[in-house]
């Protein structure tokens, strides 16, 4: 034997000795989601989704600070508005992760395939492949993140692109290949300013590495904490910057702000909120993000760009393992520099836990537009989450 098969032999024999000494975890879950929707009553349309996931754990410490996690997906779709049925496979989580304690202090390192989401959770918030490192002091918390988009599944991620660059796949295959972006993105936190606020700030950038560029970046400032007792703010700020094709850079912003007082009443929750996402207003040009998040509940699906929101939203448990919520949102086109009122929505719903891994849900929701009839929706939603 070599000395380089000796090497690999006596390392693999080192990784099988760690996995032994610790207990491996494993399990999976059934997914059901249902969406029965459409523009009016006359015309709902059956949309069903069914999730397949079995996922492993393998921890490297007794501690459980160091570890590898995967999980695999099988997903089917009915789409009975393009009288289809779609497979798709995907690997969705394949994480190591490590948490090493100093003096105080503690240095976290997650690298392979996972969920990032930005400080609002509205421009970037998906899976990619790649790694965040953050360090958490007492008084301040500052972490990096830098990944790539173009080995995910297409048909399961969802990502913005140019108006005059779609982007298409074969929806029939299982797995195809998504768009080619590099993203990177640096955040600073104090969580402890005046002892109770946490105040943030976070670059991130999204730059496309084939065909015509198309590169994006946005500067984040947020904050939250407790205003008085049970009554919680937090509102952000973004400053996005846009350039397609080498073209003149467009300045953007998207902001919001949210007021939410917990009561000690059936766990009730009440929350106000306001959002703005630019569109040419003055000096401002539309607002983009990188991952499709939909701003309000039209058939059209529409992005954060151009609209104005304000919200209203209860939460309660009526019964212990019962969850209700109950929200409305007022609409308006903020396109150009005259707003004008655009539509209504709300939604109710509750979900069941009704055994430790079995979880069931209930949701309707209604938007009616100001003027086309044809943006309007009437969706009921039925769930349910098996885990083993």
């Amino acid at each position: 034997m070599t000395a380089k098969k000796l090497f690999k032999a006596l390392l693999l024999a080192q990784v099988f000795s760690l996995t032994a000494a610790f207990a491996v975890d494993f399990g999976g879950s059934l997914k059901n989601i249902s969406n029965i929707k459409g523009k009016n009553f006359s015309s709902l349309k059956l949309d069903q989704i069914d999730d397949l996931a079995l996922w492993v754990k393998v921890p490297f410490t007794k501690s459980g600070d160091m570890y590898l996690v995967a999980e695999g997906l099988y997903e089917f779709e009915y789409d009975q508005s393009k009288e289809k049925a779609f497979n798709r496979l995907d690997l969705d989580l394949l994480k190591f992760s490590a948490k090493l304690k100093l003096n105080g202090a503690s240095l976290n390192v997650n690298a392979g395939r996972f969920i990032f989401s930005d400080l609002t959770g509205l421009i970037f918030n998906q899976n990619a492949d790649g790694a965040f490192v953050s360090y958490e002091a007492p008084f301040f918390n500052v972490s990096a993140y830098g990944a790539y988009t173009g080995l995910l599944n297409a048909g399961l991620v969802k990502m913005i692109n140019h108006k005059n660059d779609p982007f298409s796949f074969d929806e029939n295959s299982p797995y195809e290949l998504a768009q080619k972006y590099l993203v990177g993105a640096a955040t600073l936190s104090f969580p402890r300013v005046a002892k109770t606020q946490n105040v943030a700030a976070q670059f991130l950038g999204a730059f496309k590495v084939d065909g015509r560029s198309f590169n994006r970046m946005y500067a984040s400032l947020s904050a939250g904490g407790p205003i008085y007792r049970t009554l919680f703010y937090s509102v952000s700020s973004t400053l996005g910057l846009q350039s397609y094709d080498g073209a003149s850079i467009d300045i953007s912003n998207l902001s919001r702000v949210n007021l939410t007082c917990y009561l000690p009443v059936k766990d009730l929750s009440l929350s106000l909120g306001a959002l703005y996402a630019s569109g040419s207003n003055g000096p401002l040009e539309g607002f983009c993000g990188f991952s499709k998040v939909n701003a309000y509940n039209s058939l059209r699906d529409p992005q954060h760009s151009g609209v104005a929101k304000l919200s209203f939203m209860a939460t309660a448990k009526p019964f212990e393992k019962l969850l209700a919520y109950a929200g409305c949102d007022m609409i308006v086109d903020a396109a150009s520099s005259s707003a004008k009122y655009k539509g209504f929505q709300y939604s109710v719903g509750a979900d069941w836990q009704a055994f430790s891994d079995l979880k069931v849900g209930v949701g309707f929701l209604q938007y009616i537009d100001d003027k086309n009839s044809d943006e309007n929706k009437i969706q009921l939603s039925l769930n349910a989450l098996l885990t083993f």
